[in-house]
């Protein structure tokens, strides 16, 4: 019998039915104690602010937005868990949408017309879970999706997804059924930002690391088009959600022009993602060492990477030409928790 699993039976509709910020603060300090008590974690989570901000990872400044990524961390769980109990009616109605030129829909719409499907690339940043479940709202939505090693705790989670219309596909089945939900003209979303030692080679946050090439790879063999996006958390219990312009594949000939193409989408994929993380660093959750051991630059000049000297914090992007409404600039707080 799995312990885990019946914990979760009864302590998921328990935490559904709690006040939000109840349930927000109970999460938030599990994980910070979590961080607290988890010496290697700990550690790495500082050297990958140490880089985000371009500060050292003794910076005082660096060991509490880490603590503060660990915090808002809890949240991000809490999303996922409760999801059955979220009112994504009230979800889409609080969210801004932060989408340069066109909303975000209108960007999925130009993706999609050629009707070659369309790939979503996101993070570990904000609430990809809930950002699935609103787009899911709008589009047919497939998900690439890790699977949890208790068999039964995996159905129930991945449940919660399938019935706000998010469809789990299993990251060992990516590569068959991915193509496969693209070649039917589907949406497929996928987390990039996966630190591996064989993949690739990126510049992110002006040092280079590698990370999995399928997105890329499925895009360039389909001709989907990607389209990177990200939801985060705004004050006053609101959401920001960005979608970048569309990114069609190039044709190729060869395997040097399929290599050269799969780099390119995918620099373009990490260098969205990192707009959004340093617009917010304290909700990106890289929890081990996103560079190579030891740090190799990439050759761009400094000036390129804007220190964060004022990072604990998440800063409002400029406001996009579709909305002009006025929105009130985030208060900076002591841990960057918003």
């Amino acid at each position: 019998m799995s312990v885990v699993y019946w914990l979760a039976r009864v302590g998921i509709p328990a935490a559904g039915r709690t006040p939000l910020s109840v349930r927000h603060a109970l999460a938030s300090t599990a994980t910070s104690a979590s961080y607290l008590g988890w010496r290697s974690k700990r550690q790495v989570t500082r050297e990958n602010f140490a880089q985000v901000m371009s500060l050292p990872a003794s910076d005082l400044r660096v060991k509490r937005a880490a603590l503060a990524s660990w915090s808002n961390y809890g949240r991000t769980v809490v999303s996922l868990i409760c999801l059955p109990y979220v009112d994504l009616a009230d979800v889409d109605a609080r969210t801004i949408d932060l989408t340069e030129g066109m909303t975000w829909q209108e960007s999925l719409q130009v993706a999609s017309a050629p009707g070659r499907g369309t790939i979503i690339t996101t993070g570990h940043f904000g609430s990809w879970d809930l950002a699935g479940a609103i787009v899911a709202r709008h589009v047919p939505l497939s998900a690439i999706a890790d699977t949890f090693n208790d068999h039964r705790l995996d159905g129930l989670l991945q449940g919660y997804r399938r019935d706000r219309g998010v469809h789990s596909i299993p990251v060992s089945q990516a590569a068959r059924r991915g193509m496969q939900e693209l070649t039917q003209g589907r949406t497929l979303a996928i987390v990039v930002d996966r630190p591996v030692e064989r993949g690739v080679e990126v510049t992110f946050f002006g040092q280079r690391t590698r990370v999995p090439s399928g997105s890329a790879a499925l895009a360039v063999s389909t001709g989907a088009a990607i389209v990177p996006g990200y939801m985060w958390y705004a004050i006053n219990n609101r959401f920001y959600l960005r979608a970048f312009p569309p990114m069609f594949p190039r044709s190729v000939s060869d395997r040097t022009e399929r290599r050269e193409e799969i780099q390119r989408l995918t620099q373009y994929m990490l260098s969205c993602q990192e707009e959004v993380v340093r617009s917010c660093p304290t909700q990106w959750f890289m929890f081990r060492r996103f560079w190579f051991a030891g740090g190799v630059t990439s050759g761009i000049p400094d000036g390129s990477v804007r220190p964060s000297t004022e990072g604990l914090a998440c800063r409002l992007p400029a406001p996009p030409d579709h909305a002009p409404r006025r929105v009130d600039k985030p208060t900076p707080t002591a841990l960057g928790n918003v």
